[in-house]
């Protein structure tokens, strides 16, 4: 997963290295946003890597490392790591598009994951938000909704919910927004954004807009 992550990473860099010398100021602007975007993940990871070299240094010294036979009996968040859709490329790649804010790319990639493993909901997932992402609201309620009547796993339908309620929202439908923020938090209690977004629709409801923002 980090080695897609890297070549698109890289494939990013090559497309600024390639046409930022020939772009117009607003083709300037956007591929320094990549850029911009780029070496902020770039920081993020190297600072991340220290802090886990020097906590998992500290743990070895007193447990244990488990075993691998024990490893694999842990089951995923979402989904089964040996599941071939968690492990393809296209799916990596996708990922790797949506950390980086590129949604159209990531939303390209999670198609061709879900066309060719339609049952591997993480990347349906994946999917559904990248078309909220980029306000194509009625694809995304699709797949949630879709999401929702298969999925056994309480977070997955939980951020289904709660996306869905942000989507009401978001078109003033206040009431039934709510509903759906209920049910994210009867799927997932320890999932605080339902909640958070229940409190501000209430606020919305019950007079003019107030400027807070909904959480996706």
């Amino acid at each position: 997963m980090i080695q897609q992550l890297f070549e698109t990473m890289n494939d990013v860099l090559d497309e600024i290295a390639q046409h930022y010398p020939h772009a117009n100021p607003a083709q300037k602007h956007e591929l320094t946003q990549k850029l911009n975007a780029l070496k902020s993940m770039s920081d993020h990871m190297i600072e991340e890597w220290l802090k886990f070299e020097e906590k998992m240094g500290g743990i070895a010294q007193d447990v244990a490392v488990t075993s691998d036979q024990e490893q694999k009996k842990q089951p995923g968040l979402f989904s089964d790591p040996s599941e071939p859709g968690f492990q393809s490329a296209e799916f990596n790649k996708g990922q790797g598009y949506f950390q980086l804010l590129m949604f159209d790319n990531a939303v390209r990639s999670f198609e061709q994951v879900v066309r060719q493993y339609p049952d591997f909901l993480l990347g349906r997932l994946y999917l559904a938000l990248g078309h909220m992402r980029n306000g194509n609201e009625a694809e995304a309620y699709r797949h949630f909704k879709f999401i929702i009547s298969v999925s056994d796993h309480d977070s997955m339908k939980a951020i289904s919910y709660n996306a869905m309620g942000c989507i009401h929202a978001k078109n003033d439908n206040f009431e039934q927004a709510q509903q759906f923020f209920q049910l994210a938090h009867q799927a997932d209690p320890s999932c605080v954004q339902p909640m958070h977004n229940m409190e501000v629709c209430a606020k919305q409801a019950g007079g003019p807009p107030s400027g807070q923002s909904f959480l996706h």
